[in-house]
């Protein structure tokens, strides 16, 4: 067996070591041939696509959070080669709403044991941007855009930014349209959930990343004080039970909105929009379950 881990070397707050030791240690016992390529920020689509040429992995590796999850998944659409997740990132949205062991050394041990895959979905934004796990527009787009300027690392950095991106964050309303049907909404945020749950376990709708369809979950108000308990993609305790409770489920849809509001696929910043058509990418990769 031939594994390419993609790993990127600046996720989370804390060193990749340990996993990457473990690593080592696991090609000794299990016997299999391995390969790491680290991500730069530029031209890894080009560098993993001639990796998997070259190499010809039996099984990819991400080893990051889910931006690195989204970029190693968007080069296996509709092939036959497995891929795995590590979860080594900040929050780990997947990796966490999929039960996968968070702490590195059994992750490393799960997925290079794994022998069942499942197929997931992908989501794709105005034909072009593609999502594995869950994008925004609103409060919490605009809290990653914070933390990005920034350049801060781990829950710290997202904390900070929280409450001024609330206080920034105008009511909006939304025309969203579906093949089921046309829905107006007003809100502070939309999520667009391929997967049921943020990162840090916060639960938005009852969706699967097998089922062939997504979820439109609109936050009609935040309360200063639910929203310190909750912390949207901060803290994982006593959310109000009603914030992601006015959910669209659909296979494609077309959203306008009164105004600009902030962007966000898999945790990085896309920018300002006042539109976005959505769809979804039926069975596009085949995941490695442990």
């Amino acid at each position: 067996m031939k594994i390419l881990f993609v790993v990127n070397p600046a996720s989370g707050n804390t060193s990749n070591n340990k996993a990457v030791l473990r690593v080592h240690e696991m090609a000794v016992q299990k016997g299999f041939d391995f390969k790491f390529l680290y991500t730069r920020g530029r031209n890894d689509d080009e560098a993993i696509r001639h990796q998997i040429s070259e190499y010809k992995p039996d099984r990819v590796i991400a080893g990051g959070g889910d931006g690195t999850v989204q970029l190693v998944a968007r080069n296996l659409i509709r092939t036959e080669t497995l891929m795995g997740i590590l979860p080594l990132g900040s929050a780990n949205g997947l990796a966490t709403a999929l039960g996968f062991p968070q702490n590195p050394v059994r992750a490393v041990d799960a997925v290079i044991e794994a022998t069942h895959f499942i197929r997931i979905d992908l989501l794709k934004f105005n034909g072009q941007h593609l999502c594995i796990h869950l994008g925004d527009i609103g409060v919490n787009a605009l809290m990653v855009k914070k933390y990005d300027a920034e350049n801060r690392k781990g829950m710290i950095g997202y904390a900070k930014h929280l409450l001024s991106s609330i206080k920034e964050s105008p009511l909006r309303s939304y025309t969203i349209k579906t093949p089921e049907g046309t829905y107006e909404k007003e809100g502070y945020m939309l999520a667009f959930a391929n997967a049921h749950k943020y990162g840090t376990g916060v639960h938005i709708s009852e969706g699967e990343v097998w089922d062939g369809k997504f979820e439109i979950c609109n936050v009609p108000r935040i309360a200063l004080d639910e929203v310190i308990k909750a912390g949207l993609t901060i803290v994982n305790v006593f959310i109000d039970k009603n914030m992601f409770s006015d959910v669209i489920t659909c296979t494609s849809a077309e959203i306008s909105i009164s105004g600009e509001m902030d962007f966000q696929i898999d945790g990085e910043y896309m920018g300002a929009v006042d539109s976005l058509k959505v769809e979804i990418i039926p069975a596009a990769v085949k995941l490695l379950i442990p």
